[in-house]
Order: C-alpha cells, then sequence, then structure tokens
C-alpha cells in the first residue's frame, strides 16, 4: 500500500504577518497547565528573563573580570525548544499528528473529535457532554462485551486512567503508554470510538451525575461564573444544559450525535512520545484502518453556526445573589476585534494581567476564549464580602487607564518573555494537550511558529488592540455569590443591576 508522504511543520518555516487575519480563537498556547511528562519546569521569572534575552531586551550590566575597561560579553539567547510536528493521513480520512520527543518514557496519545458542546442541538444542550461520557460506560472487541469495569482496568494497565474530555470545540480520549503498550492504547480508543454500546442503562446513569453537577453549580460562584459570563457575552445563542434539556435526551440522540462526531474524516489521532512516524502509522493502520464513516442523517440545528456571526452583547453590570455561597466571584470582560492573531490576542492578556495585579491587590485570573467567532477577554477574582465595593470602585477607576497606557519597548519586551514562557511551560509539561488545544481552535500553524510570531508583534500594534478593548459601553461586569446588600456595590458600580439565575443561565 502507497504510503502519504509525511509533512513536517517546523520552526524553520517561514512565520507570517502577525497582522494578517486568522480566526479569533482562545487563550493562547500556554493556557491550563496541568500533568507532565517529566521534563525540568523553570519557573515565571526564569523563563521571563530568558525570553527577554531572546527577544532582545537590555541585561543588566555585569562587571568585568579585569576591572571596569572592558564590557561583559552579552550572554548566550536561552535556546527556544524547536516543535518538529509531524503530519499525514489514512486512505479512509483520519488525520495524524506525531510530536517527537525523544528519551520521554510514556507515550501520550489523544483521538480528537468535533464533538465540542457548542454541537448541542437547540434543546437538547448536554448531549456532547452525556455522549463523551457514555463511552466509557461499555463496548465491544472481538465480539466480546466490555462493560466499564473491563474499560477502566483496560486503562489502568498502561500505567495511567483513561481521560474523557469535553471542550468547546472537540471531544477527546486521551491515553498514556509505555513504548511497547501503544498498540494496546489505539485498540482501547478504537473499541471506544467505533464499537460503543451506548445502552439505555448508561444514558440513565450519566444524566443523573449530570442533574447532580447542575444543583451544584446553581449554589457555587466558581462553577457558575464561566457559564455565566459566556452567557452574557454571547446571548441566548450560547448553549447551556439545563435540567429540561437534559431530561429531552434519548438514546436515538446520543446514537445521531456519535455518528455525526466519531467520524474518521473528522478525527485526529495525536502522539507525542519517541516513536517514528512509521510506526505512529503502523498503529494506526492495525487498529483504524478498517473504520469508515457510518451513515449519518443530517445534524440537528445547533449553536455552532450562530455562535461564529454572533455580536457580542453591550456593556452591562449585573449581580447575581447565592444566598448559600462562600464569598464573591467578580468577573469583568470584554470583546476582541474579530480577526486579532492568536499572539497578539496572547501579548495584550500578559501585558494588561501584569498591569491589573500591580494596581489591584488580588489574585487575578486572565482569560481569552472564542466559540468560534468573537472573542470573550475575562479577568476574574474571587473575593471576600467585605472586599467587594472597595474592588469594584478601584476596577471602574483603573480598568480605562490600564488600556490606555503607553505600551513601551519594556513593555513589549515582557509579555513577549511571559508569553513565550507559558508556550514552553506548556510544551515541557503537557504538549499533548497544547497541540490538541491549538488543533481545536484552528491555530496549529500559530502554535508550531510561536516563539517567530511572538518576535514580529510590534508595540504600535499592542498598543493598538489594547486602546481598543475596556471601554465603557463594551465591558460587562458580573458579581456572583454572597455580597450582602446590594447597595454598596451599586454605589461603586452604578448601574449594577440585581440579576436572577433564569435571566442569566436560562432556567
Amino acid at each position: 500500500m502507497t504510503r502519504d508522504p509525511i509533512v513536517t511543520l517546523g520552526a524553520a518555516s517561514a512565520a507570517t504577518s502577525v497582522v494578517s487575519s486568522s480566526p479569533v480563537v482562545a487563550e493562547g498556547p500556554g493556557a491550563p497547565r496541568e500533568g507532565g511528562l517529566g521534563l525540568p519546569r523553570l519557573n515565571r521569572r526564569e523563563l521571563m528573563l530568558g525570553g527577554m534575552l531572546a527577544t532582545g531586551a537590555t541585561a543588566m550590566p555585569a562587571l568585568a573580570q579585569d576591572g571596569f575597561e572592558r564590557p561583559p560579553e552579552a550572554p548566550a539567547a536561552a535556546a527556544v525548544p524547536a516543535l518538529p510536528l509531524e503530519q499525514a493521513k489514512l486512505p479512509n480520512g483520519l488525520r495524524m499528528l506525531l510530536l517527537p520527543r525523544p528519551g520521554v518514557p510514556r507515550t501520550a496519545i489523544r483521538l480528537i473529535g468535533e464533538g465540542g458542546w457548542v454541537r448541542d442541538p437547540s434543546g437538547k444542550e448536554g448531549l456532547a457532554e452525556v455522549a463523551l461520557s457514555m463511552l466509557a460506560q461499555g463496548a465491544k472487541r472481538d465480539g466480546e462485551a466490555m462493560d466499564s469495569a473491563d474499560i477502566a482496568y483496560a486503562g489502568d494497565l498502561l500505567g495511567l486512567p483513561l481521560a474523557l474530555e469535553l471542550n468547546a470545540l472537540s471531544a477527546e480520549i486521551a491515553l498514556e503508554a509505555l513504548p511497547d503498550q501503544c498498540d494496546d492504547a489505539v485498540n482501547l480508543m478504537a473499541d471506544l470510538t467505533q464499537r460503543p454500546a451506548l445502552a439505555f442503562e448508561s444514558l440513565e446513569h450519566i444524566r443523573s451525575r449530570a442533574q447532580d453537577a447542575l444543583v451544584l453549580r446553581r449554589a457555587d460562584a466558581l462553577l457558575l461564573g464561566p457559564w455565566a459570563a459566556r452567557r452574557a457575552f454571547w446571548g441566548r445563542v450560547q448553549p447551556v444544559q439545563t435540567s429540561s434539556s437534559l431530561k429531552r435526551l434519548k438514546r436515538e440522540d446520543v446514537l445521531a450525535f456519535h455518528r455525526q462526531v466519531w467520524r474518521p474524516e473528522r478525527s485526529t489521532l495525536l502522539f507525542v512520545g519517541e516513536l517514528s512516524m512509521e510506526t505512529a502509522k503502523g498503529l494506526a493502520t492495525d487498529f483504524m484502518a478498517d473504520w469508515r464513516p457510518p451513515k449519518a442523517a443530517a445534524a440537528a440545528p445547533n449553536a455552532a453556526a450562530a455562535l461564529a456571526t454572533a455580536v457580542p452583547g453591550p456593556g452591562s453590570a449585573q449581580f447575581l445573589q447565592l444566598p448559600q455561597g462562600q464569598g464573591c466571584r467578580l468577573i469583568v470582560q470584554s470583546p476582541i476585534p474579530r480577526g486579532t492573531p492568536p499572539v497578539l490576542r496572547a501579548l495584550a492578556r500578559e501585558l494588561m494581567h501584569q498591569r491589573l495585579a500591580a494596581r489591584l491587590p488580588w489574585s487575578w485570573e486572565s482569560e481569552i476564549e472564542s466559540l468560534g467567532g468573537a472573542s470573550r477577554w475575562s479577568f476574574s477574582v474571587t473575593l471576600p464580602v467585605a472586599a467587594v465595593p472597595e474592588q469594584l470602585a478601584l476596577l471602574r477607576e483603573q480598568l480605562p487607564l490600564l488600556a490606555a497606557e503607553p505600551v513601551t519597548a519594556e513593555d513589549l519586551a515582557t509579555a513577549q518573555a511571559l508569553a513565550l514562557g507559558d508556550w514552553q511551560a506548556a510544551l515541557a509539561e503537557e504538549p499533548d494537550a497544547l497541540i490538541a488545544r491549538a488543533l481545536a481552535r484552528g491555530e496549529l500553524e500559530d502554535c508550531v511558529q510561536w516563539p517567530q510570531r511572538l518576535k514580529a508583534v510590534s508595540a504600535p500594534v499592542l498598543q493598538l488592540l489594547m486602546g481598543a478593548s475596556w471601554r465603557d459601553n463594551r465591558t460587562q461586569l458580573l458579581l456572583l455569590g454572597d455580597a450582602g446588600p446590594p447597595e454598596p456595590a451599586q454605589r461603586a458600580w452604578p448601574g449594577l443591576n440585581l440579576a436572577t439565575i433564569r435571566a442569566v443561565i436560562g432556567e
């Protein structure tokens, strides 16, 4: 059989202009940092200093060994690791990606499909989560049934539990294995996607768990916050699962959704480890070459297309009281212009985060997220009740000032160093998750060329993006939790209105 040529996306290929149009999707390549492959982790300051050297920032002077007559030699720039990603495709359309990692003892393997929760059919929100969870409840291998315990045991034999991960734009099955166990891992993935049981009993079990999670979410400001923020930003086109939508789910819905999502021509098999593309392609051929696209009915209407063209809501301020909550969750968010390159978004987030942390004395979190169209740039923090009015007043005063501050060369160098450090940390700790996120967002080439594209950004371009954000008529604020009487918060942030769960998330 003739094999497709292997394509390598290396760091040596030319970087495109950062002002060119590209899809605006979620946070930069350095988002969530959990897991690891046993590589040393640099702390944030070490990465920042290394990045400053790599971007040409002025280093601290040092004394020459023989006195003050000869300036010291400049230290060598920190080496930036390459991302030699290889690609191939099976005849059935299954895409393959390989990131070779010499010396790594275990291979990370991910099968990535298009079943993100933005594809939940209208009125049946929660289907993507339920359908993915049901994969681990039963399947067949060689005609023999495997129940959930068998599947869990098969994953445990590989050394780490089977992981099912659902994002807005993708559904993933993740495993890790020793080199001589990779065939078992790929075989298990093939069982779950090509021969799942998707039994009615499993649906009832998963549905019950999802409904319990909804009850917890309603009472927890930290869990409720992201969903409330998305609904305020994208409006009613943003899908949010409710008790009613979960009750509507039938087994036929799960079967149809599975046929639409888990198809070879819409899936990617990713390997990260010490193996060759020839070996990886052999594994895929052994277990997935016979995977054929099933006949699927037309997809039910969902939010994906509407979200791609949705216009973010205007500036607003809402206070959702949760009497049983512990403290308050404060979220402030602003849209980012469509077409803003991922690298430019990441630099703006890093710079604004540094400025905000210097002016407001709390541990703020920052995020940039997109669901296929406009991007939501948010900052959030958990506060005790007594601190809420003061922080609201400071935030209202400082946000526009911080965004309007000129971007100096030093500001740009610092942001570049931090964004490069995030990318390096993600590449060292969990490169398979880094690549999977970029792939789901349509930002794979940006991820591969991240160091080069960071260097290509200029301070004036970054200044334009900073100045276009955090304006009064575009900034949204959400306050969730137990903040006591609303009057102090309303005096600190005029226009802050009381809201209800039904108004915010539709239930």
